[in-house]
């Protein structure tokens, strides 16, 4: 080989063989070792049991990858649901997730979910569904999810029954009402012993809404929660209750004005007796859009009037002896 082409040729071999550390080095470096979780599944269905029993899922996997897979944790859909995970996973390792799930209070299907946070940088969360079916111990014929929906002055009320679900004896041992102050809750035994007679009734004096569990302690039995959502109306409807008028500037030229709807719900006719309010800060217009059903009260500030800082009037309506109000809030300047 000529003499001239022996430096070139070294060169060439030195720089091929830099160039293929730099490429190994950077491959090394795009591609550290990491965990990889191959689960079996991630949804199971389980098997239909009673309301009460506790029931499981497990969710087995494997770490695919080069380093060790950790979970975090696991975040459960609900409090009835508890989790057990395996924390650190080795390579090539198999681990578990399983769930146990609770289901007193639990009737009907359901679908319970677990988030697994992982150090996978492909998956960092995954989803796990559990779905099954709890059938009830206690039959309510009404369901579990009860109105309460009347007229203030017609005492509304609702009743309902309650059985064993297999047709054997029944007893209440006790009523846990957290809706005391609006509502009486009543259970009467049948004669044969195999179920009970519930009455729930309002006892609130002015319209009301409200929501919350009456919960029925039986021996031998989950605890059986009927929730319960109130709606007791007046003998008309006022929208909105309280009006706001927000800033009101006494140089400013503009008329604000506010409309309030009276509508018929619980008697005959709409007859008001009287409207009251400040006539000193406010102007009110009555407009009737269906006669003795529904009426439209247009109110409007007198800016020049309404004192500085924030305040709080009321239009009274009275109708048959009572008076319903009508809040108005916003700012003087």
């Amino acid at each position: 080989m000529p003499r001239l082409f022996r430096p070139i040729l070294l060169i060439a071999v030195q720089a091929c063989a830099f160039w293929a550390s730099v490429a190994l080095a950077e491959t090394s470096k795009a591609e550290p070792a990491t965990p990889k979780i191959a689960l079996e599944r991630t949804e199971v269905i389980v098997p239909t049991v009673k309301e009460g029993q506790t029931i499981s899922a497990q969710f087995a996997f494997v770490n695919q990858g080069q380093a060790d897979l950790v979970i975090d944790d696991v975040t459960t859909s609900c409090g009835c649901t508890v989790a057990q995970f395996s924390k650190v996973t080795k390579p090539g390792g198999n681990g578990m997730v399983s769930l146990e799930l609770q289901t007193s209070g639990t009737v009907g299907p359901y679908r319970k979910t677990a988030m697994v946070s992982t150090n996978d940088p492909d998956k960092p969360s995954i989803t796990l569904t559990m779905i099954g079916e709890s059938l009830s111990k206690i039959k309510v014929d009404k369901g579990r999810n009860l109105q309460l929906v009347g007229c203030l002055d017609q005492s509304p009320s609702i009743s309902f029954n309650v059985s064993d679900t297999d047709g054997g004896p029944l007893v209440i041992a006790a009523i846990e009402n957290h809706l005391k102050e609006f509502l009486d809750a009543v259970a009467v035994p049948r004669q044969d012993g195999r179920s009970y007679d519930l009455t729930l009734r309002s006892r609130v004096k002015e319209p009301k809404n409200f929501s919350g569990p009456i919960i029925l302690l039986i021996p031998d039995s989950p605890r059986v929660t009927i929730n319960v959502i109130g709606e007791i109306q007046g003998p008309f409807t006022m929208q909105p209750q309280v009006v706001h008028f927000g800033q009101i500037m006494k140089n400013f030229q503009r008329k604000i004005a506010r409309t309030v709807l009276i509508e018929n719900t619980c008697d005959d006719r709409l007859i008001i007796d009287n409207i009251t309010y400040n006539h000193d800060y406010f102007t009110l217009e009555e407009r009737w859009t269906e006669p003795e059903q529904k009426l439209k009260l247009v109110v409007s500030p007198r800016a020049e009037n309404i004192p500085t800082g924030t305040f709080e009037e009321r239009v009274g309506i009275e109708f048959k002896g009572k008076v319903y109000f009508i809040v108005l809030k916003g700012t003087g300047s």
